[in-house]
């Protein structure tokens, strides 16, 4: 049976399982020690973010990081960064699950609304969020990369003569 719950301090070592499928699965390399057990302080310190974990009994399979946003038109929006579902699990529900623990806490804060996103290419996704009967919103997603920062960061801080 599949069961929700907010991350709490403690459960660092299920949620380091399923980052490091999370990683293999998008093939972002091997895990680095550091980059996760900061994660996980984050985590266990209630800092920046907040993760819904699934567990199938005592087995974690899936994950989902989120964060409140504002101005969300006049109140605030839960805002999903990702959901992950261990690849052995998954058509059991557990996405489904996470979707709803997310929407009870989108609604006990109060939220206007309840946002993601997903990678164009990523049909797998696309189909999952359609088959919940998801409202797909057209938006343009920008990223910087981390490689990239300084010298995003210096485009911006010279004068352009034009106002944003």
């Amino acid at each position: 049976m599949i069961e929700t719950r907010p991350y709490a301090p403690g459960d660092g070592a299920a949620f380091e399982t399923l980052y490091h499928g999370y990683l293999d699965h998008y093939r972002l390399g091997p895990p680095n020690g550091a980059e996760t057990a900061r994660l996980i302080a984050l985590l266990d310190d209630g800092r920046h973010m907040s993760c819904l974990m699934a567990y199938d009994g005592g087995r974690p399979v899936g994950f989902a990081t989120w964060a409140l946003t504002f101005p969300a038109g006049r109140g605030t929006a839960l805002f999903m960064k990702e959901l992950f579902v261990d690849p052995q699990a998954r058509g059991q529900g557990v996405g489904r699950h996470l979707m709803a623990g997310l929407v009870e806490i989108a609604e006990a804060e109060g939220c206007v609304r309840f946002d993601w996103q997903t990678d164009g290419d990523n049909a797998g996704a696309q189909a999952f969020y359609e088959s919940l009967g998801a409202p797909q919103v057209e938006k343009l997603s920008y990223r910087v990369p981390a490689d990239t920062l300084a010298a995003f960061r210096a485009r911006l801080t010279r004068p352009s003569g034009r106002r944003p």
